[in-house]
Formats: structure tokens, sequence, C-alpha cells
């Protein structure tokens, strides 16, 4: 398991990580099991960096506010998240119709999607 599955999957479990300086923190305490601290363990320098990147970049994508990018077919929309880069795929009658406008737009200035 690599260190984004592992923080992916306490997650699921409702045992959120935390950083505190150079700590990794769980709450909580004693949520993880002994087999999952060793794991914990190996990834920890990875997991400081996931931990510490993942404010940034939602800062980042709040600062940007909600972008657009999609691929237009006449009944489907593909749209992308950048709050964690994943592409969602959308039947564009179930969009809010200025979510289409837009879409249309930067289909038509030649932006595409994936």
């Amino acid at each position: 398991m690599n260190a984004r599955a592992l923080l992916d999957n306490r997650r699921s479990q409702d045992v959120p990580l935390s950083v505190d300086s150079e700590r990794l923190m769980v709450t909580p305490a004693g949520a993880i099991p002994y087999e999952v601290k060793g794991t914990l363990a190996e990834h920890k320098p990875k997991l400081l960096k996931l931990l510490e990147w993942e404010p940034r970049k939602l800062r980042e994508a709040d600062r940007r506010g909600f972008v657009i990018r999609c691929f237009i077919h006449p009944y489907w929309m593909k749209l992308h998240d950048l709050t964690d880069g994943s592409w969602h795929e959308i039947r564009a009658a179930e969009c809010l119709p200025s979510v289409v406008e837009s879409a249309s737009e930067y289909q038509k200035r030649g932006g595409g999607g994936r």
C-alpha cells in the first residue's frame, strides 16, 4: 500500500491523520490497529508531505475559484475537479445551464478535456 492509499484508507475508517510539526498525529489516539502502525511508520515521510501539501492545494484551488475544464459530448461532460485532480463524467442534462454554457464556451475556444 502506498502513502496515498494508506491516507485514504484511514479517512474511510474515520481515523484522520494530521501533522503537528514533524509528528504524525492520529485522532482519536489508539484508533490505529497494531498491524497498521508499522505501515504508518514506514510511510511517515511521505504521509507528512501529503498532509502538509493538501491544505496548500486546497487554498490554491479556492484562490482560483471553480474552473470548468471539460470535454463536451452531445449528452455527456467531463468536469475536472481542481481540489483533487480527478475527472467526473456527468450527463449534460443534469448540469446547471451555466455550467453547460461555460463548457461550450471553453470548447469553442479550443479547450478540451482528456
